[in-house]
């Protein structure tokens, strides 16, 4: 039996097949890679699945047929809040609360913007508006702090106000955001109900379903953005399910989530906000499913893809949570794995900045319609990925296994108008457009470590994505990390979709608290049994059978320090809870911004518990198999950007690696579905289905070279 993953990229649509071994042992897997249609995904999906299916020697029906687990990861909501194509969605609120989201607490010009962008008031701009033009109703109702009615709400008044506000805006969807909602969803799900019945195609989103948390604009911009992106969503989960279905699937779509698993595309549709960035989560699922396996208890997870470089931290075997994100300068709430993105991908676009004539990287991609000038589809202007094709880094003929050749004249030419506007030969041009693009990923490493107070030394560094393992060598040395590791070696391209196909059904529940410390245990203990018995519930509702692993945090801070807030982790049982709660957040506020600068007149608080329940997926460690005799090394000439000039380079077959199989720099080791560069003073070795890199000592190479 098969377990299947798929991965919607913004180039390249990835499939994994996992093969489960009866005996419970290592298992195999297959990967496809094609290319992303954007006009309709379903149709990338369905070519990779029948690739895929080939690839094993089976039909398409009869792959379907012995799968029983169909996991997809999904770019429509992300697409959506992006293009600005979502539904026409309207806000239903408290009266008095209309403004909320116009407001934006401020800070909507600059929110998810580089922090030179703060002080550029006239380069910043507020985001488009996700709702119809004045589609804002206000209903006379409150409920205070602590869930008491304060103002009932008038149903028959609101039931006609409801469905005149439908039909007046042409609404698609209706986002139901009553203040303090959380404490009491009463006038929540009697709004829900009135539009189910008086426009039951109509999209209801609600506030205490979504993001039941404190804030009020970030908790009703959640609500929007899932209804924005609700309908979309809906309607491309069901159109899939009913195609994967006629050609022969006989089991549940499984959709990935942001925090971290996949739940069914019911469970999904419903809160589609959690589908946004469920691609880079799954990505760094899956390395800590390896990790795991590999004994690698704090990892930088790296993702260079087509469009965008994405980085993620495990911390002592578990990826890092985030509890804000930010989309188009929208702020909102949801538990999700913490993965930080950039624009430097394989499609990055360089081009000379016409303001201070240096060459500038990003942040647009030329995607994969046209894509870069090598792919022959229409692009004319200089990507990264020409620039590896041009250095040699890349060949024309080893791309995709072979199956798509690409145009070294053209990128040539593409990178040569570049070289000549920057004053460069083409080779220093593609030189240039690898190190920065380098720097831009290395940067963003060093503000994820660094800003919690961690060593990027003290980490392994997972490189993949296509174009991950080629550029590794440079971004891991700018940090002064040594080890890389390339996961499953050929499934590193595709390891989304693997995180996919293994992870777990996982259900969050967050509830607000108001727990100041000294902590009472007993009523520390009472928090957090309510809230393990709702994730416990909500996980079982999605259909699973086996009882889940409960995970608890308390979402922590100095009282009144509005900023800085921890996630320190909780043990469900044991003695004295509160106090080895109070510890943990006292070392961890130490490790992150130094022992003094805890606070002395404040207490600490508990303002939210989060737990989550997870019925771990059954596949067991993937293992690569060796394709057969590497065979001899070839040679060609390669501009090494790190170098600046070509060197003699050996070019192997990756898929003929056995196990301990070892070469040292400059090399390049040839993939089907991408390459691993080795500089200089590097070596590479076949480690239990990965590829192990190893990086020169630059502090000893440079005392050796000035001997």
């Amino acid at each position: 039996m098969f377990s299947v993953g798929i991965d919607i990229g913004g180039t390249f649509t990835d499939c994994v097949l996992i093969e489960d071994r009866p005996d419970g042992g290592a298992t195999t897997y297959a990967t496809a890679k094609v290319l992303s249609t954007k006009e309709n995904p379903a149709d990338g999906v369905l070519t990779g699945l029948a690739d895929l299916a080939g690839g094993v020697g089976l039909s398409l029906r009869q792959l379907l047929g012995m799968t029983r687990r169909f996991g997809h990861g999904t770019t429509i909501g992300t697409n959506a809040v992006l293009e600005r194509t979502g539904a026409r969605v309207g806000v239903i609120t408290t009266a008095g609360h209309g403004d909320a989201l116009a407001i934006m607490r401020g800070h909507g010009r600059v929110a998810g913007r580089g922090v030179e962008d703060v002080f550029r008031v006239r380069g910043t701009r507020l985001p488009a508006p996700l709702i119809v033009p004045g589609a804002v109703l206000e209903v006379h109702e409150r409920v205070d702090a602590r869930g008491r009615v304060v103002v009932a709400l008038d149903e028959g008044r609101t039931a006609d106000a409801v469905a005149a506000f439908i039909a007046e805006y042409r609404l698609d969807s209706v986002a139901v955001a009553f203040l303090w909602s959380f404490a009491n969803q009463v006038h929540e799900l009697a709004v829900e109900k009135m539009v189910q019945t008086t426009a039951p195609d109509v999209f209801v989103s609600l506030s205490s379903r979504v993001s039941p948390r404190l804030g009020e604009f970030e908790r009703t911009v959640a609500t929007v953005l899932n209804g924005y992106v609700g309908p979309a969503c809906t309607s491309y989960l069901t159109s899939l399910g009913e195609r994967l279905v006629a050609d022969g699937l006989q089991v549940p779509l499984l959709v990935m989530q942001s925090s971290g698993g996949v739940v069914p595309a019911s469970g999904a549709a419903e809160i589609a906000l959690g589908t946004l960035d469920s691609g880079p989560t799954a990505g760094l699922t899956g390395s800590a499913a390896l990790a795991a396996a590999n004994g690698h208890r704090n990892v930088v997870a790296t993702d260079m893809g087509g469009t965008s470089f994405d980085i993620g931290l495990i911390i002592e075997g578990q990826p890092v949570l985030a509890d804000e994100s930010v989309i188009d300068q929208y702020t909102y709430r949801l538990p999700h794995v913490d993965v930080r993105t950039t624009a430097c991908g394989g499609g990055t676009i360089a081009r000379r900045d016409p303001r201070t004539g240096a060459l500038r990287v990003g942040p647009d991609s030329a995607g994969a319609e046209p894509g870069p000038a090598c792919y022959g589809r229409g692009g004319d202007l200089a990507t990264v990925t020409d620039a590896d094709l041009v250095l040699g880094l890349l060949r024309p003929d080893s791309f995709l296994d072979g199956r798509m050749p690409l145009d070294r004249d053209a990128a040539n030419a593409a990178v040569g108008r570049l070289a000549e506007a920057l004053g460069l030969s083409v080779e220093q041009a593609a030189a240039g457009i690898v190190n920065v693009n380098n720097l831009h990923a290395a940067t963003l490493i060093r503000q994820q470590t660094l800003e919690r107070g961690l060593d990027p030394r003290d980490f392994v560094l997972y490189s993949y994505g296509g174009a991950g393992p080629v550029h590794a060598f440079g971004y891991a040395a700018e940090i002064g990390v040594r080890e890389v590791l390339i996961p499953l070696g050929n499934g590193a391209s595709t390891l989304s979709a693997y995180g996919i196909a293994a992870g777990d059904v996982t259900r969050f529940v967050e509830v607000e608290t108001a727990l100041r410390a000294p902590f009472d245990d007993a009523a520390l203990s009472a928090a957090v049994a309510g809230a393990v018995d709702r994730a416990r519930q909500a996980v079982l509702a999605t259909g699973v059978t086996d009882e889940p692993q409960i995970d608890v945090w308390a979402l922590m801070r100095f009282q009144e320090q509005l900023m800085h807030s921890l996630e320190v982790p909780v043990a469900p049982d044991g003695e004295r809870p509160a106090a080895r709660l109070v510890a943990g957040f006292t070392g961890e506020y130490a490790q992150r911004y130094g022992a003094s600068a805890a606070s002395a007149f404040q207490a600490a608080e508990v303002f939210a518990l989060r737990v989550r329940a997870r019925v771990p997926g059954s596949t067991g460690p993937v293992t690569g198999v060796p394709a057969g005799s590497r065979g001899a090394a070839r040679s060609a000439s390669v501009f090494w950007p790190d170098g600046g000039g070509y060197l003699s380079t050996a070019i192997h077959d990756g898929t003929g690696f056995a196990d301990g199989d070892s070469i040292t720099g400059p090399a390049l080791v040839e993939l089907p579905h991408t390459t691993i560069a080795v500089p200089r003073g590097g070596s590479l070795t076949a480690e239990r289905g990965h590829f192990r890199l190893v990086l020169p000592d630059l502090e000893a190479t440079t005392k050796e070279g000035n001997a």
